[in-house]
């Protein structure tokens, strides 16, 4: 494998491994629409969940092959696009082993760094998919064009031939990305404007991911939009700074008088006046607060009542907090990317907050390293977020292949969490159909992340 991390430039032949991953999947969609022969492979080609996503890359020009060295043989690309989640045996690279390798977020970064217009990059441990779409869509409706690349399918971008996870343009005013921590891949990029919603603890230790994120915030060259608990941290000095807070605070934009009801929820700010937005829980009023910050932050002079009136244009992203349907017995079922300890305890609180007690909460961990990784926090984040109506279902750990340890499993983490006075299972998918279909709840809330098949799984739920 040969190292190399220029991107050619158009009309180059490039060949993405992995292609059905959401940010690699976004990639070929913009690089297919800058005049790149854009080609790739995915060993989930056939995945339940995802042939609608293949036939939006085909409709764009993108050719599809199987994981299995055939593509750079027939392709004979000029560069290999890769992720991280790529291991150096797979047959795409071993195929021809003099092919330049370029990492996704590498040749995203050189990508939009061609195109003449300012970038916002979104980073954070939390809500970063959210506020992405959110800023995307609130630029657009105060008359700027946008080219956005997100790690979720936005609601209003989806539309036939295209998935939701790009917002297309040729010359667009901004270009709003969301970039990766767990893999400290967000270094790539040298954005003008960086937002950092807040710092969780799902892929590092605390003390590495701050300063993950502040070596990533001192590579912004004109303002930031922060937490304000974060504004201590290195890298934020001689920019423009705007904060956005979880309590009103001096200097700060903030939510206060948070009501939540079926229509979504409503709030106050010292700034803006009344938001109101279609999107559930807290969390989203908090969103809401980052997205109102990055507009003061990159449109300065747009008056705050048009500002206002921006956040309501937004409809959600596939995944986040979606309500999929009702079952015949009456549980609601919804689906979450939710997958570590602090977006489940946000998911289950949105849950609690919309439909009551008592909430089916069906988790499955996206892998075992995650999951041994966030094994002590789940037991907090859980504790102060369920009831005793309540009821905490694991289902088999995600294993997407690969090297891993095959361990802790959910039967272990259950049993851990249910010691601790937790209402916890481990159960099959099958085992937890015929669980709810036998035990109504307010709400089935299934969360999970990297398996498309989770979503129609939901679907067949609120079937049933």
């Amino acid at each position: 494998m040969k190292d190399d991390s220029i991107l050619p430039p158009p009309p180059a032949k490039i060949f993405l491994v992995g292609i059905g991953g959401i940010g690699v999947s976004g990639l070929a969609q913009l690089l297919a629409s800058r005049g790149y022969h854009v080609a790739g492979s995915d060993r989930g080609l056939k995945d339940q969940g995802k042939e609608q996503l293949y036939e939006d890359l085909k409709s764009q020009g993108v050719i599809l092959y199987p994981q299995d060295g055939s593509g750079p043989i027939a392709e004979k690309p000029d560069a290999i696009v890769i992720s991280t989640a790529v291991e150096s045996d797979n047959p795409d690279l071993l195929a021809n082993p003099d092919i330049p390798v370029i990492h996704r977020a590498a040749a995203l970064a050189q990508t939009i760094d061609k195109i003449d217009a300012p970038q916002i990059a979104i980073a954070g441990s939390c809500g970063k998919t959210s506020v992405t779409g959110w800023i995307a869509q609130a630029l657009q409706a105060i008359d700027y064009n946008v080219l956005m690349i997100n790690g979720g399918y936005a609601l209003d971008d989806e539309k036939p031939g295209f998935p939701g996870n790009a917002k297309l343009c040729q010359n667009p005013d901004f270009i709003v990305v969301e970039v990766d921590e767990s893999d400290k891949s967000l270094s790539a990029f040298h954005p003008d404007y960086a937002v950092l919603l807040n710092v969780g603890n799902d892929h590092y230790g605390q003390d590495e991911l701050c300063q993950v994120f502040a070596d990533f915030l001192a590579q912004a060259s004109k303002g930031i939009a922060i937490l304000d608990s974060l504004k201590g941290l290195a890298g934020i000095q001689g920019k423009t700074i705007v904060k956005f807070a979880e309590q009103p605070q001096e200097n700060a934009i903030a939510p206060s008088n948070f009501s939540s009801s079926a229509d979504g929820i409503r709030f106050d700010t010292a700034q803006f006046g009344t938001i109101h937005s279609s999107q559930t829980g807290f969390y989203s009023a908090i969103n809401a607060c980052a997205v109102l910050a990055t507009l003061k932050l990159v449109a300065p002079n747009t008056p705050n009542d048009k500002l206002a009136q921006a956040i309501a244009a937004f409809s959600g992203i596939r995944q986040r907090f979606e309500i999929i349907g009702k079952a015949s017995n009456g549980t609601v079922v919804v689906n979450d990317y939710a997958h570590n300890p602090e977006k489940l305890n946000a998911a289950i609180q949105a849950a609690q907050l919309r439909f009551g007690s008592p909430i089916a909460a069906i988790f499955q961990p996206h892998g075992f390293k995650p999951l041994g990784f966030m094994r002590k926090a789940l037991v907090e984040a859980l504790k102060s977020c369920l009831s005793p109506d309540d009821l905490l279902v694991m289902l088999p750990v995600f294993y997407a292949g690969g090297t891993a340890s095959f361990s802790p499993t959910s039967d272990q983490v259950a049993e851990e969490l249910k010691q601790q006075g937790i209402n916890a299972i481990a159960k099959t998918r099958d085992e937890t159909a015929k669980l709810l279909k036998q035990q109504p709840f307010n709400v089935a809330l299934v969360m999970g992340a990297r398996d498309a098949s989770l979503r129609t799984w939901s679907k067949i739920l609120a079937e049933q």
